[in-house]
């Protein structure tokens, strides 16, 4: 009875004792001290995965100067390019990433070697479906050997190629990957633009802009969007200026231009249908005001950012 009753005490002392150990020491990241009052953005951002492609580029390639309505991340497989994007000149080696915010001006060149490699994944990362998160949080344009993002961009290219069932979710998820990586991994290449207690003037204006999204095609006017946000026009004009730098109707316009250029190169679309679907009735009007914002006429910025590559 005795040594029945030790079996049982050493059965259920192995019952009650751990069956693993739990791993706790892992590498620590860097610190993102400048990042902590900017953690929010990480839950309300939204992100959409247009496609991504690979690139053997000849000897004379180069992209021309251009915008885009979209944000680019570039990833040199092999060889060197010079590339200017925005104020910044570099040149990007292999397992070099390079980062285009939205709108920023940008082109390329090959250098002299032989054989030149490079992927871009094109996506928005948008916070309020309108602001650029990458401008927003100041990414760096060029970070020199990231190679631990390279089995991320050949999914993306595998996903984008064969684009299989729910491709743009997984394609956006592993954008999300990419980007966090970034700033979780070198958060001190990163340069926040605008003062932290500017976002209480975003949170103000997020419904003023969801209105402007989702009545784009409409005549919408400034007290329509003060109502929304829930303040005076005068305030939300203080406020525009302020967060974007702008008035409410220049930034309608800006929102309308970058639609219109999102459509050019998305879809195969007529330019009237586009002015059309993005509230502009007069064509010619639409001509001068997208040549003024991109640097072209519409056609010819359909033309040259579709023959880039």
């Amino acid at each position: 009875m005795v040594e029945t009753d030790k079996n049982l005490s050493k059965t259920a002392s192995h019952l009650n004792a751990p069956m693993t150990i739990v791993r706790s020491h892992f590498p620590i990241y860097p610190k993102a001290d400048d990042l902590n009052e900017w953690a929010w953005i990480w839950e309300a951002m939204s992100v959409t995965f247009l496609h991504a492609r690979q690139h053997e580029c000849l000897p004379h390639w180069r992209i021309e100067p251009r915008r885009l309505p979209n944000s680019i991340l570039f990833f040199v497989h092999e060889g060197r390019a010079k590339w200017w994007i925005g104020d910044f000149i570099v040149v990007a080696e292999a397992k070099d990433l390079l980062i285009v915010p939205e709108n920023i001006l940008h082109s390329a060149e090959h250098m002299p070697e032989r054989k030149f490699s490079v992927s871009a994944v094109h996506f928005t990362v948008r916070l309020f479906d309108a602001l650029d998160v990458l401008s927003l949080l100041g990414f760096p344009v060029h970070i020199p050997k990231m190679p631990q993002v390279e089995e991320s961009i050949k999914e993306l290219l595998r996903i984008s190629a064969c684009q299989p069932i729910g491709w743009r979710r997984r394609g956006a998820a592993l954008v999300i990957d990419l980007i966090l990586k970034v700033t979780q991994e070198r958060p001190n290449l990163l340069r926040p633009m605008r003062a932290p207690v500017t976002v209480k003037n975003y949170k103000v204006l997020q419904p003023a802009l969801q209105l402007v999204e989702e009545r784009l095609i409409d005549k919408l006017s400034v007290k329509e969007m003060a109502k929304a946000a829930n303040c005076s026009e005068r305030h939300l004009r203080r406020i525009f200026k302020e967060a974007l730098g702008m008035s409410p109707k220049r930034w309608i316009l800006q929102r309308r231009l970058q639609r219109a250029a999102l459509l050019l190169t998305q879809t195969d679309l007529p330019v009237k249908l586009v002015a059309e679907r993005c509230g502009f009735e007069d064509l010619s009007l639409f001509n001068r005001q997208f040549r003024q914002r991109f640097g072209q006429p519409p056609a010819r910025y359909r033309r040259i950012t579709l023959k880039a590559f």
